[in-house]
């Protein structure tokens, strides 16, 4: 079996950092400024960012009580679910600083948010990922499995589809959101980590041909769950960074 999984811990302790402290107001000024195709398009990337980390934030004690025999996964786990937290954070203050989504807290936001996000993104986020926590929880579920489709394909796939359309989005805006571009870049760091950690999993453990060919299957059509928000060009290289991700820990495919 591989470890080395306390590498990931203090590579977490190494990347904190604090979402209070990005200053959001030249964001707050640009925002009225957009242009409509770039509103919607940047609202619609951010909804489903809330969406996602919100369900991840809550859903990944389920993954940390299951890592029982390897004190450093569980750690993983736990500082990956901090990770998660500050992200949903981050875009909390987005949506209601710079955006001015109403609502006292992100869970309020969100009702109105959800109406920007694909019924395919929350489906993947208010189904799937709960009932595989729920699988975890009640020792029905492989750890593995569920690694499976969070960290390689909802993280690996889905929200990095999203992560780098919204860098890309930031980069060609007819104004400056520095606020946002740079908590941008900040949380795909920390998601780097989360990717590399799930690939560490999966290489470790014994997975049989239909547990891997589902893996690239879901992951395949996962980043579609964007819908127009990502380009069919930016879908595909993900995809392929997806078959590579695979390929580097293993799974022979091809």
């Amino acid at each position: 079996m591989i470890t080395g999984y306390g590498h990931f811990v203090q590579l977490a302790e190494s990347l904190q950092w604090d979402e209070t402290a990005i200053d959001l107001t030249t964001d707050i000024e640009s925002w009225t400024k957009l242009e409509d195709s770039e509103y919607d398009q940047i609202l619609g990337l951010i909804a489903g960012f809330c969406v996602g980390e919100t369900s991840v934030a809550l859903h990944l004690g389920s993954f940390q009580s299951k890592a029982t025999v390897d004190d450093a996964m569980a750690g993983c786990f736990e500082a990956q679910a901090r990770d998660e937290a500050r992200h949903a954070r981050f875009f909390d203050r987005v949506v209601g600083e710079v955006v001015g989504v109403p609502g006292k807290n992100l869970n309020e936001r969100l009702q109105v948010l959800r109406e920007r996000v694909s019924p395919e993104l929350l489906e993947l986020f208010e189904e799937r990922l709960p009932a595989i926590a729920r699988g975890l929880a009640e020792s029905d579920e492989e750890l593995t499995t569920a690694v499976g489709l969070y960290h390689m394909i909802l993280e690996g796939v889905v929200l990095t589809a999203g992560q780098h359309a919204l860098l890309d989005a930031l980069e060609k805006l007819s104004v400056p959101m520095p606020g946002m571009r740079k908590g941008m870049e900040l949380v795909l760091r920390d998601e780097r980590w989360h990717i590399g950690f799930g690939s560490r999993v999966i290489q470790s453990a014994d997975l049989v041909d239909n547990d891997l060919e589902k893996i690239l299957n879901e992951g395949s059509k996962a980043a579609w769950a964007w819908g127009d928000l990502i380009s069919s060009k930016d879908i595909e290289k993900v995809d392929q960074l997806h078959k590579r991700r695979l390929k580097s820990v293993g799974i022979k495919f091809w």
